[in-house]
């Protein structure tokens, strides 16, 4: 996905505070007009109060009061709209950040497993928080200040021309040497900072990894190991980095530098134009504001190309992780099975991880209801394959699995998976209180039942110990 892309895609993001977004894009291009209309108002008084001094007329305030208080009505205007942009641009980017959060979160939940086998924790996580994070401050910066810097720079600029076309020449110049210099600066590190994005996601992996496996660390004294392989990844990401950061460095120096020669030719050349008798001092004046407020949104336009470009790798891998289809899902006309009888069958099934090595391959047997059976075989031989097909873990590439004489894929998922119990071979608790973890497996259960669950599991006495009972936290 291309940068432009991905401005795009976030801003259509927007959902339902496309509204809002709408009435902040107008506010920010009536503040636009706004601040080119205040040099022009400075200019336009300078020159009047030059002709009355010119014309040896001393000058009152009948003569100017208009121009004042059209100056006074923009500069009230400005403030008014600055504050309503301010404020609901920070509450759009806040709500949309966190909506944006919770889709991902939902969308994350419903990925096959074989998708997180295959993927850190730590990276969807990382990818998740620094991808909304990043889009967060795209959305509020935008409708902040570089919404009516790109209409400033693009939309109104041309209209110097008009006004006298040889110092609005000037100005333009300074627009195009400024893409340009920007265009080459991301040629050259579009792909270096991919490869610095790669580095950080390595960092979140490792770092969650180790925090995630404490006590093995330290039981097997592996502190010093840890700590210099997180040191040498970081190591590579500042190697990365470097370059881009020098190249962008440039490119701000380069900028201010050529805002700075801007400055200076508008002043020789409306110097030159005066003597002429090609412009008034009150232009110069108009175009000296021009040049100086177009300066600073060229400072910002900088800034924020440069977010945009450290973000986008960010963001495209968020965008990557919500465009992920999930490969186990309900195919169209998928019923609710209702409570199952229990009546199991494998017929002929096949299933690979990779496509090369099969995890399972031609297995056919029954289970009758009420029948307990063993899946018996050496470690890696597919007996928790076999048992992931059964929840639709994943999905067979051949062959087909039947509860009551139906194909599972016929059965909503939501369906199957209520009627049938899972106990992993890892312990899995959530870092809640000992209630909220066996309402996981049954959401309605009383106290009566969580307590035989507990006794089953010969977890009684431990939860006895606990001064909050089936209140304590674990996990």
């Amino acid at each position: 996905m291309s940068l432009l892309g991905i401005y795009a895609r976030v801003l259509g993001e927007l959902g339902p505070e496309r509204r809002l977004g709408l009435l902040l894009a107008i506010a920010n291009i009536a503040l636009a007009g706004a601040a080119f209309a205040e040099p022009m108002l400075f200019g336009a008084l300078i020159d009047r109060l030059t002709s009355l001094q010119t014309a040896g007329t001393r000058p009152g305030w009948s003569d100017i009061n208009v121009l004042l208080a059209a100056w006074v009505g923009f500069g009230l205007f400005n403030i008014a709209a600055g504050v309503f942009v301010a404020l609901f641009a920070d509450r759009l980017a806040h709500r949309r950040r966190l909506a944006v959060m919770a889709n991902y979160f939902e969308h994350a939940l419903t990925l096959p497993l074989a998708y997180h086998t295959q993927t850190h924790s730590g990276r969807v996580l990382k990818v998740m928080l620094e991808g909304t994070s990043g889009m967060w401050a795209l959305w509020l910066s935008f409708f902040r200040e570089h919404c009516a810097s790109f209409v400033a720079l693009f939309i109104l600029l041309p209209f110097t021309l008009w006004k006298n076309w040889q110092l609005g020449l000037v100005l333009i110049f300074l627009v195009v040497l400024f893409g340009t210099l920007t265009a080459f600066v991301l040629r050259k590190t579009d792909k270096l900072q991919s490869n610095v994005e790669a580095y950080h996601s390595s960092l979140a992996e490792r770092a969650s990894d180790a925090l995630g496996n404490v006590p093995v660390i330290q039981s097997f004294t592996r502190i010093e190991a840890e700590v210099r392989g997180l040191r040498n990844t970081i190591t590579s990401l500042l190697e990365a980095q470097i370059p881009v950061l020098t190249w962008w460095a440039v490119a701000t120096v380069a900028t201010r530098a050529s805002a700075t020669l801007t400055v200076l030719s508008i002043f020789v050349v409306g110097t030159w134009l005066l003597m002429q008798g090609l412009t008034t001092v009150g232009e110069i004046v108009t175009f000296m504001g021009f040049a100086t407020m177009l300066v600073g949104r060229l400072e910002q336009i900088v800034s924020f190309v440069n977010f945009i470009f450290m973000q986008a790798p960010k963001m495209r891998e968020f965008f990557e992780v919500l465009d992920t289809l999930p490969a186990v899902r309900d195919q169209p006309g998928a019923s609710d099975a209702g409570r199952l009888v229990g009546a199991i069958a494998f017929d002929d099934v096949s299933f690979s991880y990779d496509g090369k090595r099969a995890a399972v391959a031609d297995v056919s047997f029954e289970v009758r209801p009420g029948e307990t059976i063993a899946i018996v075989g050496s470690t890696g031989s597919g007996k928790s394959t076999t048992l992931g097909l059964l929840h639709r873990a994943f999905d067979p590439q051949s062959g087909r699995i039947l509860a009551d004489g139906r194909d599972i894929r016929e059965i909503s998922l939501l369906s199957l998976r209520r009627n049938i119990g899972v106990v992993f071979q890892e312990p899995m608790l959530f870092a809640r209180s000992i209630r909220e973890n066996l309402t996981v497996g049954k959401p309605d259960a009383t106290d009566a039942e969580m307590m035989e669950a507990l006794d089953r599991a010969q977890a009684t006495e431990v939860m006895a110990r606990q001064s909050d009972g089936l209140d304590t936290i674990v996990g």
